[in-house]
C-alpha cells in the first residue's frame, strides 16, 4: 500500500496538520511517548507505523477498502499493518456505511430488526381467512401443478385446493367453491401474487365487502399460518406418493381430514372440533341426522363457546410466548421518515444470482404503513427493481450520505 509518492504526501500532510506539528516540534528536543521521526516521516510504536494527518486518513481508509470491499475487521487488519489513524475502527463503519456498493451487495449484518407483530385474530371462526399458492408440483394426470390453501385464522381449519394455475379467475372459482358453504370472511390476508393484486381480484373483495390485507414484499413471517401448513403439505405428500409423484392429488382430500383432524398446540384442539363443534370421524360412522340435531341443541351451543373461549385464551398464550422467542434476536427498528432515500433487499432473483446485488436502490419512502412497514418508490428509472413497492425495516439499509 506505501508507495513514495504517496510516502511524500503524507510527509507534506502531517507538516500541516497541527496536531501532528506539535508532536514532530517536541520529537525534535526530547523523545515523546512512542512516537518517533525517520526519514523526516512520524511513526507509532514498536511496529512502525506510519501516522496518518486527518485530512488523509478517508484516503488511507478508501483505498484500503477498495482492494475488496472487506468489512470491518479485515480492513482494521489491512491499516494496521503500516498506518495509525486515531478511532480506526469508528471511521471504518462510518466509512462502509457510505459505500454503495458495500450497501447493494450485502446482506444486514447483526440481530435483524424488527419484532414479531401478531395480526389481531376475531374470536369467531370463518372471520379472517389466510389464502397462498402452493407450487409449481409435478404436473398430474389433470394437469393440476399448484394448490391453492385457505386457512381459517381462528379454528386453523385449512382447506387445500388442487389448481391447474395461479391465474386471479381459477383463484376467484375455488373461493366461489368456498363461499358456497362457508359464506364469506371479513378480511383475506394474502401476499402480494399477482393472482391477489390484480383489478380482478380487487373488485371481487369489494363487491363482497370483503377487507384485502396484503402482506409486504419479502416477509413471509407476515403470512405464516400458511408457510407453516405448505411445510406440512410439501412434506406429506412427498412421502405419500414417492413411487408415482404426479398423483399427489389424490392425496390431497385425506391429507385435509388428517390436518383438520390432528390436534394443535396454538387451539388446544383440533380445528375441526373447533370449527364444527365435534370430533371428525370418518364418513362411514357419520350421522348426519345426530350431527344437525346437535347443532340445534342449547347444550352444545354452550360447549362451542366454551371451546371457543378457550381457544381465545390458547392462542393469546401461545401469540405472546412466540412473540417472547422471535423477540429475543432481534432489535428495535430503524425508523425512517417520508422522503428518506434507502436501499431495498433483492426479493427475486433468478439463475446465476450469487453475485448480482442484495439490495436495490436509491429508492424513496413515500408512505409509512405502520407496524415497521413502508410503501416505497424508485428515484431512477434506470436503477434496477419495481418502480413501486412496499416492504419493512429489516429489508432496508439507509443511501449514503442521506
Amino acid at each position: 500500500m506505501i508507495t513514495r509518492q504517496l510516502h511524500e504526501r503524507i510527509k507534506r500532510a502531517q507538516e500541516s496538520d497541527e496536531g501532528l506539528k506539535a508532536i514532530i516540534e517536541i520529537l525534535q528536543e526530547k523523545p515523546y511517548l512512542d512516537y518517533f521521526i525517520e526519514n523526516g516521516l512520524l511513526y507509532k510504536s514498536e511496529q512502525k507505523l506510519l501516522v496518518i494527518p486527518k485530512d488523509m486518513e478517508m484516503e488511507i481508509i478508501r483505498r484500503a477498502h477498495e482492494i475488496g470491499h472487506f468489512g470491518k475487521r479485515k480492513m482494521i487488519g489491512l491499516i494496521n499493518k503500516d498506518y495509525f489513524i486515531k478511532d480506526l475502527t469508528r471511521k471504518i463503519e462510518d466509512f462502509i456505511l457510505t459505500c454503495i456498493p458495500c450497501i447493494l451487495a450485502t446482506k444486514k449484518e447483526g440481530k435483524q430488526e424488527g419484532f414479531l407483530n401478531p395480526i389481531d385474530k376475531e374470536g369467531i371462526p370463518l372471520s379472517t381467512l389466510h389464502l397462498d399458492h402452493l407450487g409449481p408440483l409435478t404436473e398430474t394426470k389433470k394437469l393440476y401443478n399448484y394448490i391453492l390453501t385457505v386457512i381459517d385464522a381462528f379454528t386453523k381449519f385449512v382447506w387445500i385446493f388442487p389448481t391447474k394455475s395461479t391465474t386471479t379467475k381459477e383463484t376467484l372459482d375455488k373461493l366461489k367453491l368456498h363461499q358456497q358453504c362457508f359464506g364469506n370472511p371479513s378480511r383475506i390476508i394474502t401476499d402480494r401474487g399477482a393472482a391477489f393484486t390484480s383489478n380482478d381480484f380487487k373488485e371481487y373483495c369489494e363487491s363482497e365487502n370483503i377487507h384485502h390485507v396484503t402482506i409486504t414484499t419479502g416477509v413471509p413471517r407476515g403470512n405464516g399460518q400458511v408457510e407453516r401448513v405448505h411445510r406440512i403439505i410439501v412434506s406429506v405428500l412427498t412421502k405419500l406418493c414417492i413411487e408415482e409423484p404426479g398423483s399427489w392429488y389424490k392425496h390431497v382430500n385425506k391429507l385435509q381430514r388428517a390436518i383438520n383432524g390432528t390436534y394443535q398446540r396454538s387451539i388446544s384442539t383440533t380445528p375441526f372440533e373447533l370449527m364444527i363443534g365435534t370430533k371428525i370421524r370418518m364418513k362411514e360412522d357419520t350421522n348426519l341426522l345426530e350431527l344437525l340435531e346437535k347443532e340445534n341443541s342449547e347444550e352444545y351451543v354452550n360447549q362451542r363457546e366454551n371451546l371457543r373461549e378457550a381457544a381465545r385464551v390458547q392462542i393469546s398464550k401461545i401469540q405472546e410466548e412466540n412473540k417472547r422467542n422471535y423477540d429475543k434476536n432481534r432489535k428495535q427498528s430503524r425508523q425512517y421518515q417520508v422522503g428518506d432515500l434507502v436501499a431495498i433487499k433483492k426479493t427475486q432473483f433468478g439463475t446465476h444470482s450469487k453475485l448480482k446485488p442484495k439490495f436495490l436502490g436509491p429508492y424513496k419512502v413515500v408512505r409509512i404503513k405502520g407496524r415497521d412497514r413502508y410503501d416505497v418508490s424508485k428515484v431512477h428509472h434506470m436503477v434496477e427493481g419495481p418502480n413501486s413497492t412496499s416492504t419493512s425495516s429489516d429489508n432496508m439499509k439507509q443511501w449514503p450520505g442521506f
